[in-house]
């Protein structure tokens, strides 16, 4: 029975440890893409934060990305473990302009209606700083199975929601040093 208790307990802590395996594997690939790491927050509810700042992205800024488990435990087992991944990209906007102004509410009021979930991008602005934002709903069991993780398929779909993001925040970056040079 202790035998028994143990494996039970074991194989828990193993499934709670998934998405922090994903978390490892996530840093491990930012920073071979030179982003950075300057800031990790992590909560009771499973909910962890990671801010990366770029070295020589010549979009993004900064990227927050959020991981939080919304199915565990024995519902896990059924489900799989289901995680909503939140990305949000940050293009740095140094210069604004009356016009700049005017484009942005443009932009603002096209993104109203968008849910930023499945891939769907939204963008919003602050005065400084674009940003890009999508969701994701995520099995990580897809990626982390008992000891043997799958770091290449975690790579292709990071690198495939990064570049998603990046499509969507170029063209605004081409505006404004269009705009800037003239």
């Amino acid at each position: 029975m202790f035998k028994f208790l143990s494996e039970l307990s074991h194989k828990r802590e193993l499934n709670e440890a998934v998405d922090e395996i994903f978390i490892g594997v996530l840093i491990n690939y930012m920073y071979k893409n030179n982003a950075y790491l300057i800031e990790i927050l992590s909560d009771s509810q499973n909910n962890h934060s990671l801010t990366f700042k770029f070295k020589d992205n010549p979009v993004f800024y900064k990227l927050k990305i959020t991981v939080s488990r919304k199915v565990e435990g024995l519902a896990s087992k059924l489900l799989g473990s289901q995680t909503v991944l939140e990305f949000e990209a940050i293009l740095r906007n140094e210069i604004v302009e009356p016009e700049d102004i005017i484009r942005m509410y443009q932009t603002d009021f096209k993104n109203m209606f968008k849910i930023p979930l499945f891939g769907n991008v939204v963008i919003d602005h602050d005065l400084n700083y674009i940003i890009a934002r999508t969701k994701y709903i995520k099995d990580l069991n897809k990626y982390v199975s008992g000891e043997n993780v799958d770091k290449e398929a975690i790579y292709n779909e990071i690198d495939k929601i990064i570049k998603t993001l990046e499509e969507h925040l170029k063209p605004l970056k081409k505006e404004l040093f269009n705009e800037s040079e003239q």
